[in-house]
């Protein structure tokens, strides 16, 4: 009887043993993705500068306004504003030069220590750090060689780059803080509540990136040194990763607009490589919260001019408080003064392309002008940039150009734009359309406008007094006069 039943004693003990190994193997692969993200989750990250393309024609006006982004960059700064966008771009160039006369001065010196003459980059440093003591320079290029961008009526993409160089002499430090960005933003928006007069609109984008990051202090002393190997104390981590972020603005038709949005709700990179070092680890973006107000209108909406010149002349006023967070944050001295993230922006328009700017940004005043030249667009800035934690700790001046080529996109229909959210739900909008026809007869019935096919029967060819009213106690199809 035993000698029976073994082998199918056996078999089943064969069958429940490969059943096992194969949960066993699932369970294991399933715990090391948990501890993967777990790690990447809790483990100690390194904090890194946000992800943003400022170009001459925001930097004269106070900075970014989330409630006024009429360009392509509406993906960076409110992607809710990518419902009233239609812009592409194909090339641009945007270079900045912090404190200029001294990054200059500065120039050759770097050069020579990329060259490998590293203590004559330490002998200027320290000649400057007797004479100023502190002291910001650098150097931001953007949107070149990389600058294509689509965002048509509640969706768009783009590719940009930017490389910032920024060192800092501080006393008997230099303070190196450079990165070289690829980012590649993806967004779609979409209507919330759609009436006759106001809006509010949603937008998402999603932003994958590639960096190449340093932030490290040297010792001046120790560049000065012959002997110094400058690699020893360097890492430059590059990192991949992706952000989140999400963006609501409110339109009123007559010029009235309020934005906010929650940036890098959740923006974590980690090291793929190290060139001169062996950096590893995790990077991340703070979340932050921004909000604004901003109101355009026509000088032409509110008085009457016989000059077509005043008519036609616009003004576009801006109020933002960026990374509003930071206000409830104050007793950490490692997080910027809340008043540095107030700007505000005027712009004024004429003829439709010439624009003059002025403003006001981390504390410190901005002004430019720009041309509109159909696609092209010319943008110059002179402003100041706060690079410390506190109002005038390390301010910089600034000078930026832009030049770059950015047509019109051609008009989208999306399916999820031609519905508001609130009318998917409750099955009408809230206001009826008007048909978008040019002849105003076909837009509306005939009889609402049945006065016009029976004219020639009012005003008949004879002659009448005129003292006496030919329309009176005439009906048009059911109207009396008095109405």
């Amino acid at each position: 009887m035993t000698v029976i039943l073994l082998p199918a004693v056996l078999k089943t003990f064969s069958v429940f043993d490969k059943a096992t190994i194969k949960e066993y193997n699932m369970k294991r692969f399933l715990t090391i993705i948990l501890l993967f993200c777990a790690a990447m989750a809790f483990a100690e990250s390194m904090m890194m500068p946000r992800f943003t393309i400022p170009t001459a024609r925001s930097s004269g006006m106070g900075g970014h306004h989330v409630a006024y982004t009429d360009n392509v960059f509406s993906l960076l700064v409110n992607p809710a504003a990518m419902m009233q966008v239609k812009q592409k771009s194909f090339f641009a160039l945007s270079p900045t030069l912090l404190n200029p006369q001294d990054t200059f001065g500065l120039a050759g010196a770097f050069i020579d220590a990329a060259r490998g003459d590293i203590p004559s980059l330490g002998k200027e440093a320290d000649i400057i750090s007797k004479q100023k003591g502190k002291i910001a320079l650098g150097l931001d290029i953007r949107e070149f060689p990389f600058s294509i961008a689509w965002v048509a009526d509640g969706f768009g993409l783009g590719l940009w780059d930017r490389i910032f160089v920024n060192p800092n002499i501080d006393n008997s430090e230099i303070v190196l803080d450079i990165y070289g960005d690829v980012i590649l933003p993806v967004g779609f928006a979409f209507k919330i509540l759609h009436t006759g007069t106001h809006d509010v609109d949603a937008g998402i984008t999603v932003k994958p990136f590639v960096r190449a990051f340093l932030n490290q202090g040297i010792d001046i002393f120790n560049l000065i040194d012959e002997d110094y190997d400058i690699k020893d104390d360097l890492s430059v981590p590059i990192i991949m990763g992706a952000g989140f972020d999400l963006g609501f603005l409110y339109r009123w038709d007559q010029g009235f607009s309020a934005g906010l949005t929650f940036n890098d709700i959740v923006t974590r990179g980690g090291v793929v490589g190290d060139p001169l070092g062996n950096a590893s680890g995790t990077y991340y973006v703070p979340f932050s919260l921004n909000w604004g107000v901003a109101y355009n209108f026509k000088l032409g909406q509110f008085w009457q001019f016989d000059s077509d010149f005043l008519s036609n002349m616009g003004i576009t006023a801006a109020f933002d408080w960026r990374d509003f967070t930071n206000v409830f944050q104050q007793k950490n001295y490692r997080k910027r003064n809340a008043t540095l993230g107030i700007g505000a922006g005027l712009q004024m328009t004429m003829l439709d392309m010439i624009k003059l700017r002025v403003g006001v940004n981390e504390c410190l005043p901005a002004f430019g002008f720009g041309f509109d030249l159909g696609p092209m667009e010319l943008d110059f800035a002179y402003y100041g940039k706060e690079l410390g934690l506190e109002p005038g700790q390390l301010p910089a001046a600034a000078v930026e150009l832009t030049f770059a080529i950015r047509p019109k996109a051609k008009e989208r229909k999306w399916p999820w734009t031609k519905r508001s959210l609130v009318g998917l739900i409750t099955g009408v909008e809230m206001v009826e359309e008007i048909p978008e026809k040019e002849d105003t007869a076909e837009a509306y019935p005939e009889e609402v406008y049945s006065y016009e096919v029976k004219a020639d029967e009012v005003y008949a060819d004879e002659a009448y007094d005129d003292e006496e009213d030919p329309l009176e106690n005439y009906s048009f199809e059911g109207w009396s006069y008095d109405e």
